[in-house]
């Protein structure tokens, strides 16, 4: 079946911009002549009942019902005009069902006509509603879809049709046809609707045909139609016309001038060349005498013309309806009407509903068929570009499982990410200063923190044996120390002030317990600085780190909002863990049992009793006075005041352990309070695991890994239009088989 469409198509490549069986060459003087002298062979009722054509405009039928419309343009022929046009009355004779018929009608949807060829005539007229756009809701689709009416075609009247359209109208929240808007708070979007009534019928009489006709054109409101209603139908039509896969029967009303009907301004904006648009005149029987002439000229398509031509019909009068004059006598006086001169001068194939219907279905067939290939690709392509969008979405999280399985996908990438940055794996992190670093970050920021210790850890620097200060540490830290006088001064004022019950030349052993906690004094702020510091580092690295686990940046936020109490916690840990090391530092004995204390120790002693040896000048070969003074010197010199050997002694002792405990303290803060605690299994860097996760409450949950109301939409309509799609290859794929 389907081989049969493509090699039909190939015929007709171009689909609508090939002229049909019938119509006309565009030079008006050879329209004139072509239409006096060439017979036109249009396809019969029984040519286009074949079961590919029915199955064909079905498959079209179907992808409408699925609002594949709504993504890709769908071949299809629809009927335009005035409301004064003819229009109702036209499609009367088209479909030979009883349209309401009434001058202050106006219908708010537009309705779609199927008509199917089959054998038997005990056949019903259907009515359902296509559902537009609009009906998101459940609710309301469910109440559009659950309309379904049913009436045998010999039963149905036309006050029967205008029930349906009330009905109709209000299942959509539509005024009445006829109902009047103006003084109602009824808002523009209320009083129409993109849902279509499609209405069914089927029998002998019938080519497989599917119309669309929309609400007619009015130009002066009424009780019944407004201003805003005129430019909402306006705009309503114009998006039919505007497709470029719509076939536009405009229809002309033949006692009017053509120039003062929009429809055809409207036809010409959006179809220039004419190239998808079939004219209809109706009302011919009411154009005034010596007028038809004129009207026979646009007929011939010799003034208006258009790729397809145009059509002459005589539609039922309001006074033929009032008379009782049936559908199947409208056939019989339509023919009599234009056996008769001047209308018999135009072509028999361009006359009469009964040459207009084969070809509407032919042409609608054939435009079909050119655009079968075209569209089936089109939704082949529907299918992987809403795919791939839906993929760029991410995952699903509409309920508390898949939400969770979310995060805890997102907490084990995260904790992948973590181990391998910190053991300095780095896997897109270049950049020297990136904060995915952290290792070389806080390697870093620990020699840094082991050289400010050193240089500035001390309130006053000690002093070498001979005198000079330890060290070179002048170089400029916030942290060097603020007290520039003489150590021993202010260990000797702190011994003076400190004596107590103690024999002389004793020392207070609580005197060496307050000097190093006054000599260590900025250690407390160093070290708050370097773990602020740290902390630093940590909160780019997460913030870094979770921009690339966390695509979506609502969850990112709210993840991290809701981990910063934690995240507060085990930082406040780790500060406290610094207060710990500094009041084991500054309270109570001071305590090593590191054997270098011991060891520099003695150097330092013996390093100063050999300093004051070096001073004393002794004169070996001297006399015997001069070896008395010699040696009264060496003991002046190795012997000191208890004052001074106290105060000697206190800087010493100091100096040994102040830089062994300096040592320990700076270990114990990166490893105890970094490396445990910032770093390690409950710091802030280790808090998003899969415990967190699972301990989750169930409102914690949906407010973290929620959708967003925009991402919600969105998927919505992917996911809506994704099943549209497939629903289309289906359909088309069992129909090609």
């Amino acid at each position: 079946m389907y081989s049969s469409w493509r090699r039909h198509a190939a015929t007709n490549a171009t689909g609508i911009e090939k002229p049909v069986v019938g119509t006309y060459p565009e030079d008006s003087d050879e329209a004139s002549e072509t239409t006096e002298s060439q017979p036109h062979n249009f396809p019969s009722l029984e040519d286009l009942e074949s079961e590919e054509s029915s199955e064909l405009f079905d498959l079209i039928d179907k992808f409408r019902e699925l609002n594949l419309n709504e993504d890709i343009s769908l071949p299809q022929l629809v009927v335009v005009g005035d409301q004064s046009s003819g229009k109702s009355s036209l499609l009367e004779g088209l479909t030979e069902i009883s349209f309401p018929v009434a001058s202050d009608l106006c219908t708010r949807f537009a309705t779609q006509i199927v008509l199917r060829r089959v054998d038997s005539l005990d056949t019903n007229v259907r009515a359902t509603i296509i559902p537009g756009s609009e009906a998101a809701n459940n609710e309301v689709l469910k109440e559009l879809r659950r309309f379904d009416k049913s009436i045998p075609q010999a039963e149905f009247t036309s006050e029967s049709f205008a029930e349906i359209l009330n009905e109709a109208s209000e299942v959509m929240g539509l005024p009445r046809p006829g109902a009047g808007t103006e003084g109602t708070l009824t808002p523009p979007e209320k009083r129409f609707s993109n849902n279509i009534l499609k209405i069914e019928l089927s029998g002998p009489q019938h080519p497989n045909l599917t119309v669309v006709d929309v609400p007619g054109l009015f130009h002066n409101a009424t009780i019944h139609q407004t201003d805003d209603d005129r430019e909402l139908i306006r705009q309503l039509i114009n998006d039919y016309i505007s497709d470029s896969r719509t076939i536009i029967m405009a229809v002309m009303d033949g006692k009017n001038n053509l120039a003062n009907q929009e429809v055809f301004r409207m036809a010409r904006n959006v179809d220039p060349e004419g190239k998808r648009t079939v004219g209809i005149i109706t009302k011919c029987d009411q154009v005034q005498q010596g007028d038809e002439r004129g009207v026979i000229q646009i007929a011939r398509n010799s003034v208006e013309k258009l790729h397809h031509g145009w059509f002459v019909v005589k539609n039922r009068s309001t006074k033929d309806i009032q008379n009782g004059v049936t559908i199947a006598e409208r056939h019989v006086k339509e023919r009599e009407f234009f056996s008769r001169p001047p209308w018999n001068s135009l072509p028999r194939e361009r006359i009469g509903i009964d040459k207009l219907k084969p070809f509407l279905a032919h042409l609608l067939l054939e435009h079909v068929r050119a655009e079968f290939p075209r569209l089936l690709a089109e939704i082949n392509s529907l299918v992987v570009d809403t795919e791939r969008s839906l993929q760029e979405l991410g995952e699903t999280r509409a309920t508390p499982m898949e939400q969770r399985m979310y995060l805890t996908r997102i907490a084990n990438d995260y904790g992948r990410r973590v181990t391998d940055y910190l053991d300095g794996r780095l896997r897109d992190a270049a950049d020297m200063q990136s904060p995915l670093k952290i290792r070389t970050l806080i390697q870093n920021l620990n020699d840094e923190f082991g050289a400010r210790m050193k240089a500035a850890g001390h309130t006053r620097r000690f002093k070498e044996v001979d005198g000079r200060e330890e060290g070179d540490d002048a170089q400029s830290s916030r942290h060097a120390p603020a007290k520039q006088d003489d150590i021993y001064t202010w260990i000797w004022q702190i011994y003076r002030n400190s004596r107590g019950p103690e024999l002389p030349g004793l020392v207070n052993p609580n005197i060496l317990i307050e000097v190093f906690r006054e000599q260590s004094a900025n250690w407390s702020n160093i070290s708050r600085d370097y773990v602020s510091e740290a902390m630093a580092i940590v909160t780019r690295f997460n913030s870094e780190i979770l921009k690339r686990v966390v695509v979506d940046e609502n969850v990112r936020r709210k993840l991290a909002a809701n981990l910063s109490r934690a995240t507060t916690d085990a930082v406040n840990k780790a500060y406290q863990e610094l207060s710990q090391l500094l009041e084991a530092e500054h309270s109570g004995i001071l305590l090593t049992v590191n054997d270098e204390f011991a060891r520099k120790l003695d150097e330092v002693r013996q390093q100063r009793v050999l300093g004051r040896l070096r001073a004393v000048q002794v004169q070996p070969n001297g006399a015997g006075a001069q070896a008395i003074n010699a040696l009264d010197n060496l003991m002046r010199a190795v012997v000191l005041s208890n004052e001074e050997s106290a105060v000697y002694d206190i800087h010493d002792v100091l100096k040994c352990y102040y830089h062994i405990s300096l040592k320990r303290f700076t270990d114990n803060v990166i490893i105890q309070v970094i490396e445990g605690n910032l770093l390690g299994r409950s710091g802030p860097i280790r808090l998003l695991n899969t415990d967190y996760i699972s301990g989750l409450e169930q409102g914690e949950l949906t407010n973290i890994a929620k959708e967003d109301w925009q991402v919600a939409s969105t998927r919505r309509e992917l996911m809506s239009r994704l099943e549209r799609a497939k629903s289309a290859q289906e359909a088309a794929s069992i129909l090609s088989i």
